[in-house]
């Protein structure tokens, strides 16, 4: 039982930051809006004010899947923006084939933005993930105070940043952790495993966060397992886009990612 544990675990670990992962958080339409190019913003001309509401003032035109996280709303140069987070779950696992046991599980996580256009709320991006066929203790959710808006290139269009963890474990193994950021309908991710708090002690202050730059050939499966803690599978997605955005995206990720508690649905 044991070894099939570790297998399922190695499994899960190894592949959590593959391409497959790469496509988890899927968009759910291929129309997105066309829109031209902390609460308070430091260092940027643009002055963002967040509003938190509540699901009964979201406006009657936005679906709400599930039960609501996160209600915000702002203005940047694109007009009034809403930013949805709701989940649904945990649901008894009946639409696909039941891998471990009849007691398996699932939770979604949905996430949208909208722009007001000619009074009607348009939306801008969106994106779903999911934990699915977990027979043991099942998580969706974003991390405590990491989702911002921002406007780090002060072109007056505001970066919206989620991060949340998923995961479904049996034992002392480490979330999966993503970080998602937009500017308009472009998507940039880091993806990867977070660290526990007993294992914080191999973040020193030269710890590479890019397991893309870690040599890891020559490694058992359990030393690959361990060298994923705590790190982002590469920094792709931000190729090419203003270097202030990474720079976000990094800091964000050494903040949280050993921010690794042991909720449960």
């Amino acid at each position: 039982m044991k070894k099939t544990i570790f297998s399922i675990l190695l499994t899960s670990l190894l592949f959590s930051c593959d391409n497959k992962s790469n496509e988890k958080e899927q968009k759910l339409t291929n129309q997105p809006t066309t829109v031209e190019k902390s609460d308070s913003i430091q260092n940027t001309s643009l002055k963002i004010e967040i509003e938190e509401f509540s699901k009964e003032e979201i406006p009657e035109s936005i679906e709400i899947k599930g039960d609501l996280l996160i209600a915000k709303r702002w203005k940047d140069n694109n007009g009034e923006n809403i930013l949805i987070l709701s989940r649904k779950g945990p649901i008894k696992e009946t639409e696909y084939e039941v891998e471990f046991s009849g007691d398996e599980r699932y939770a979604e996580l949905y996430g949208a933005q909208y722009v007001k256009k000619n009074n009607e709320y348009e939306l801008l991006w969106d994106i779903y993930d999911f934990e699915r066929h977990c027979p043991f203790d099942l998580w969706i959710g974003c991390l405590p105070k990491s989702t911002q808006i921002t406007d780090l290139d002060n072109d007056g269009i505001t970066e919206t940043t989620i991060i949340y963890k998923l995961t479904c474990r049996s034992d002392m193994s480490p979330s999966n952790m993503k970080l998602i950021m937009h500017e308009n309908d472009t998507k940039m991710a880091l993806r990867g495993t977070m660290i526990l708090e007993i294992d914080k002690g191999r973040i020193t202050d030269d710890f590479e966060y890019d397991l893309s730059k870690v040599d890891t050939t020559n490694l058992s499966d359990y030393e690959r397992i361990s060298e994923l803690f705590g790190r982002y599978s590469n920094e792709n997605d931000f190729n090419e886009k203003p270097a202030v955005f990474l720079e976000f995206a990094k800091k964000s990720w050494v903040d949280l990612v050993d921010k690794d508690g042991f909720e449960q649905l």
